[in-house]
C-alpha cells in the first residue's frame, strides 16, 4: 500500500534510474543564529553510478530559508539533528522565507526527472511548547520536464496546527 500525504495526485518530480550502481551524496550546509533571527542554507549534490556503463546520474539543488521573531527571543536547539527547532518563549510569533529549487534533470545521462522552483512566506505562532499555529503561502515555478499532471505554475495556501513532541 502506498501513502500519500500530496494533496495533488501526482509527485511534481520524479526520475526512474534504471540500472542503478554505487551512490555518492555530498550537502554542504550553513546555519546562523541571533536572538531574534535565523538563517539556513543547504546545498546537495548526488552522483548515482549505474552497472550498465551507462552515464552517472547527477541531481542536485538546494534552499535558503530564515526566519524573524515578531515577539519572543531566542530558538531552541535539536542537538540530534542540529537544527533549531521552535522559539524558546511561550506565544512567540515567527514571520518565515524559504526559497527551493531542485533539479532532477540530467541530459547527459538521459534522465529527466523535472525541474521546479518555490517561494514560500509565512507566519508562525507558537502558542506553547507544544503546540504551533502555521500559516503559509508557496508560488511553485513548474521548469522542464515535470509530470505532466503540472503543466504550469501554481499557488498553494496552507493553514496547519503542529503538535510538537
Amino acid at each position: 500500500m502506498k501513502e500519500n500525504t500530496s494533496m495533488f495526485p501526482a509527485s511534481l518530480l520524479e526520475a526512474e534510474v534504471p540500472n542503478m550502481g554505487t551512490e555518492v551524496k555530498g550537502v554542504v550546509e550553513a546555519l546562523y543564529t541571533a536572538p531574534r533571527w535565523m538563517v539556513q542554507a543547504e546545498y546537495y549534490f548526488d552522483r548515482l553510478n549505474r552497472t550498465d556503463g551507462g552515464k552517472a546520474y547527477r541531481p542536485h539543488g538546494g534552499y535558503i530559508q530564515g526566519g524573524f521573531l515578531l515577539k519572543g527571543r531566542g530558538f531552541e536547539y535539536d542537538a540530534m539533528y542540529g537544527i533549531p527547532i521552535r522559539p524558546a518563549a511561550p506565544q512567540a510569533i515567527e514571520l518565515v522565507a524559504r526559497l527551493n529549487y531542485t533539479d532532477m534533470n540530467d541530459g547527459r545521462a538521459g534522465i529527466y526527472g523535472g525541474e521546479e522552483t518555490d517561494l514560500s512566506l509565512g507566519v508562525n505562532w507558537y502558542i506553547n511548547q507544544y503546540l504551533g499555529v502555521k500559516l503559509n503561502g508557496s508560488y511553485v515555478w513548474v521548469g522542464e520536464h515535470c509530470n505532466a499532471f503540472y503543466k504550469k505554475d501554481f499557488f498553494l495556501a496552507q493553514l496547519r496546527l503542529q503538535y510538537i513532541f
